[in-house]
């Protein structure tokens, strides 16, 4: 089954931080230097001046279409164009819908160089991304960890850049300190609970899979069972007895109408913001904007334990610059992937976009270290666990997110849950038969 992270330790501990902190060097990789003057014959180095790769005259990136943070890597592109010369073109797609367009646009030469993406998934089976020699220096910033978030069958296809889990946020002002356990939160829930006035104790998208996982891996459930050192994608654990557990105490918060149906992660966004909401479960991407609207009444804190005292489960997640397959220039797209993801990038897009970067120097550092709201979230990633790096993963989320939903709506959790591993079975046949024909 998935292992429990329990050696994340420390303030800002987000996968072994502490226990790495003392590999990586305290420069940056710069763009010019390392292209233009590095032996061709050391692995992970741009080539030398006699063998160097043509510069090209722009390199083209797919980022996620948030226009705030759009804007934020746009002024860090500019720098790496007045170091390096070449012009950036940032292209914004969603990250869900990049996997696809990549599909059909790279063929005809009409992708990027680098797409941004949470983990490598099914990208390097489907054939969308090449393996990244990035410098040994460079990589010596990151864990090993982040590292193999983005790798796949022992090759790295890409550098991270941001990681992240969830946690409980919650409104000072209404919930003066965090509940320690599910039962202090359940027994707010029960207080300020007031449907007719849309008050709620705590609220979360509990139809989402990767949200209310964590209560079902606290509950002892797993994905994929382990084998070998990696995972049995046939041995499916999620109509187990742990992730039955946990969703059948899901389910419990809408039968009590603590929790109510066909809430989706905007109204739950939006309540909080109207002091409506005394807590709920979201990640570091949504701190910007509730730390408008609530300022210092916001909080944030791990996970209140489940019953038998152990701690609810979040997904740890790494996105990253993925190298696309279609890149006609891939020496000079890792360059700028490691400008993206150096020191000076990443507390740029720290303090512009307000989420967690990989970089061991910037986790350390005490603008983050002293922070926290950040800190919240670290005390969470000591429980948390990566995805599963296997392409069959991608064939759990809409199963699972339809049994949630019937869960919510009263059917019995063993048998939505059944029916939800029949359907990622078949799915992960179908798969495995279209990948033979194709071959």
């Amino acid at each position: 089954m998935i292992i429990k992270n329990k050696g994340f330790i420390g303030v800002l501990c987000i996968v072994l931080i502490v226990m790495l902190t003392a590999c990586g060097p305290q420069r940056d990789i710069e763009p010019g230097p390392a292209s233009e003057g590095a032996s061709a014959e050391t692995p992970g180095t741009s080539p030398s001046d006699d063998t160097a790769a043509p510069k090209p005259a722009e390199l083209t990136i797919w980022a996620d279409d948030n226009a705030e943070k759009l804007a934020v890597l746009q002024a860090i592109t500019d720098k790496y164009t007045e170091q390096s010369g070449i012009a950036v073109k940032i292209t914004p797609i969603a990250m869900n819908d990049q996997p696809q367009t990549l599909s059909l646009d790279g063929p005809s030469g009409k992708g990027p160089d680098l797409f941004y993406q949470p983990g490598i998934g099914s990208l390097s089976v489907q054939g969308l991304v090449q393996p990244m020699k990035a410098s040994e220096a460079h990589l010596a910033q990151f864990t090993p960890e982040t590292l193999e978030a983005l790798s796949y069958d022992g090759n790295l296809y890409g550098l991270p850049f941001v990681v992240e889990t969830y946690a409980l946020l919650y409104n000072k002002e209404l919930m003066p300190e965090a509940p320690k356990t599910i039962a202090d939160l359940e027994r707010i829930a029960q207080e300020q609970t007031d449907a007719a006035k849309d008050e709620y104790g705590f609220l979360y998208d509990a139809t989402n899979f990767y949200y209310s996982w964590a209560f079902m891996g606290g509950s002892g459930g797993y994905i994929f069972g382990e084998k070998d050192g990696g995972f049995d994608i046939t041995d499916i654990g999620l109509n187990q007895e742990g992730t039955v557990k946990g969703v059948s105490l899901i389910q419990s918060w809408f039968q009590k109408n603590y929790l109510p149906k066909g809430v989706n992660g905007d109204i739950v966004g939006g309540l909080f913001n109207e002091g409506k909401v005394a807590a709920v479960i979201n990640g570091p991407w949504a701190i910007t904007d509730h730390k408008e609207q609530l300022g210092d009444h916001l909080a944030v804190s791990a996970l209140p334990l489940m019953e038998d005292g152990t701690h609810p489960q979040s997904f740890i997640g790494v996105k990253g610059w993925m190298l696309s397959a279609y890149s006609q220039h891939p020496e000079w797209a890792t360059d700028l992937a490691e400008f993206l993801t150096n020191a000076s990038s990443s507390m740029t897009w720290y303090e512009q976009a307000g989420e967690i970067p990989a970089h061991l120097d910037v986790l350390n550092d005490p603008v983050l270290v002293d922070n926290p709201l950040v800190a919240g979230f670290s005390e969470q990633i000591q429980y948390g666990i990566p995805f599963p790096n296997v392409a069959e993963l991608t064939h759990v989320w809409d199963p699972m997110a339809n049994a949630l939903k019937f869960a919510a709506e009263g059917e019995d959790a063993q048998t939505v849950l059944d029916e939800a591993v029949v359907q990622i079975q078949d799915k992960i046949k179908m798969a495995g038969a279209e990948s033979m024909h194709d071959d």
